[in-house]
């Protein structure tokens, strides 16, 4: 929790004495640091683990042998002891909405379910709303964040009724967990000009007896974009989610599809109250944003300190599986009341003609590409989109991504090889969900191969790892305990021949990440030249039971020499 922590800010004093102001790129301490006295896993191509390393100016100056890192350091060299501690190159987060989490939390109701939060009822969801209600002004739009139906008592979304009977004085809006469905009041519709027989630009306005349910599926919720929302403080929300990241050892973050974001965290960056890295990846439909990029592709920096950087464009394929908004082959294994039997979500794209030219588009403008996919029709339209994109042009390592990649059939895995495409799993939902996706959204089989990172292993696939914050916390070590364990939260062990090794799973939070990102060169590894973003964790990954992985504490994370949290 926040006050629990402790966040460096401007001037910091590092557990090496060291002290400093802003360190920007090339602008670091010239006076060495030797790290020692601990595990220092380099995750380099061998996963080689070292006896020392040292830090000169933010960059990584040696790694090995204590004689030989003293030798290269010089006699004036600080030394940290790190007492037994776990040194590891800083986390890179495989994708989540960076400021988005901030937002959230400092301007919604929180509703989400246990393990996450506390809501278990409609009731419970009520009460909370009213309490907002009750200090919000009449009028004044109140959002509700998170839940999630599958948890609640009733298994079900709340209805416009049950929002109604919370207030009627205030459009209320809650966003579900998976943020690809929403439920609204009726003043909210009311104020948005929207009834039962408004056909949405996109996705589905549930309708039942010829009125609105309430639920609204996809894009459709974008039809309440005109109700006006209080603005959050986009500082606070940085300086919140900065804060949260790096505390769990993020030192690059994403920005995964939102609007253009650059304006705010390039002058968060100026300002230093950027702390971390930060991935962007612009919306891929607004060809306008696209366009204003110019010749910039992924790994481009956009910042002078080298906080802010490009990455792909970000298409949407399909939505959620536990919203139901996920696009199957097959399907649902259970089917939502009022669906049709033969139900298995929908695509986010108006027609195949615009996913295939718009993919052949982006890639023929050199850009890469990372496609939200969840359902296994999902991840084949993208790939043959992909597939068909590549083949008309042949780019040398387009490396387009496969983003959540969560129901990954085995006879897709072999050709995501073959095309050298990208997965950035969303493992943790083994955890989160596992159990929804095996008794209602897929079935006991296909569950079993949601994140398939075994089976991408054995392909050679160098794919990442994420947490989709805030769809769920940010926790790389989280997503490490799910790639090892595979358990759900009942505890069974959902697709046992997808297990990893703690070291494999590592690379997909460190190394496999930063070439994801097109920057290998850089990050993601401890090796000499590199920026010195690192982590201390107070126990090795390698040597706790793989169970606990996930409450492994953060010491300590530095970026490019500087200390940014302290536990």
């Amino acid at each position: 929790m926040l006050n629990r922590r402790t966040f460096i800010k401007g001037s910091a004093m590092t557990m090496v004495v060291l002290s400093t102001p802003h360190i920007a790129l090339g602008d670091a301490p010239k006076v060495p640091t030797i790290y020692t006295g601990g595990p220092i896993l380099t995750m380099n191509a061998k996963n080689e683990m070292v006896e020392a390393l040292a830090v000169e100016g933010g960059k990584i100056l040696a790694a090995g042998r204590l004689v030989d890192v003293k030798a290269a350091a010089g006699e004036k060299a600080k030394i940290v002891d790190l007492q037994g501690k776990t040194l590891l190159p800083g986390f890179i987060d495989g994708h989540s909405h960076f400021v988005k989490g901030g937002q959230e939390a400092l301007t919604t109701v929180p509703l989400g379910s246990p393990p996450i939060g506390k809501i278990t009822s409609i009731a419970d969801m009520q009460e909370a709303l009213r309490a907002r209600a009750a200090v919000t002004p009449e009028g004044q739009r109140i959002d509700g964040s998170r839940y999630n139906d599958m948890e609640l008592k009733e298994r079900r979304h709340p209805t416009r009724e049950e929002l109604d009977a919370v207030s009627t004085k205030h459009p209320i809006v809650i966003k579900h967990i998976s943020g690809h469905v929403g439920v609204a009041n009726s003043l909210a519709f009311e104020m948005a000009g929207v009834t039962a027989q408004t056909k949405p630009k996109e996705g589905v306005l549930r309708v039942k007896d010829g009125k609105l349910t309430g639920v609204m599926e996809g894009r459709a919720q974008n039809e309440l974009n005109v109700i006006p929302v209080k603005k959050p403080d986009i500082a606070k929300c940085m300086a919140y989610d900065s804060n949260e990241y790096a505390a769990n050892g993020v030192t690059t973050a994403n920005n995964g599809g939102s609007p253009t974001v650059d304006d705010y965290l390039i002058a968060g960056s100026n300002n230093d109250e950027l702390k971390i890295r930060v991935v962007i990846w612009p919306a891929g439909m607004n060809k306008e944003l696209i366009a204003s990029y110019g010749d910039k592709r992924s790994g481009a920096l956009l910042d002078a300190k080298g906080k802010v950087i490009l990455g792909a464009a970000k298409l949407f394929a399909d939505g959620s599986p536990q919203g139901y908004t996920a696009l199957f082959s097959k399907p649902y294994y259970k089917q939502l009341t009022g669906k049709p039997a033969d139900y298995r979500g929908f695509s986010y794209f108006p027609s195949p003609e615009v996913r295939f030219g718009r993919v052949k588009e982006l890639h023929d403008a050199g850009w890469q590409i990372a496609t939200h996919t969840n359902g296994d029709q999902a991840i084949q339209d993208m790939i043959d989109a992909y597939g068909a994109a590549m083949k008309a042009n042949k780019r040398e390592d387009s490396r387009h991504i496969l983003n959540h990649c969560q129901f990954n059939r085995p006879d897709q895995v072999p050709v995501i090889a073959e095309l050298g495409l990208i997965p950035s799993y969303f493992v943790t939902h083994t955890f989160f969900w596992g159990d929804t996706h095996r008794h209602y959204v897929a079935g006991p089989e296909m569950a079993a191969h949601i994140s398939p990172c075994a089976a991408a292993l054995k392909e050679g696939i160098q794919f990442a790892l994420h947490n989709d914050t805030p769809v769920t916390p940010i926790s790389p070590l989280m997503d490490v305990f799910s790639a090892v364990t595979r358990l759900t939260s009942t505890g069974f062990v959902l697709g046992e021949d997808q297990r990893i090794s703690v070291m494999d799973a590592l690379r997909g939070v460190t190394i496999n990440a930063a070439r994801m990102y097109f920057l290998e060169d850089k990050i993601g590894s401890l090796e000499p030249g590199k920026l010195a973003d690192m982590v201390i964790l107070e126990k090795n990954p390698l040597d706790v039971a793989p169970e606990t992985i996930k409450d492994i504490k953060v010491v300590e994370t530095i970026v490019e020499g500087e200390t940014v949290y302290k536990a």
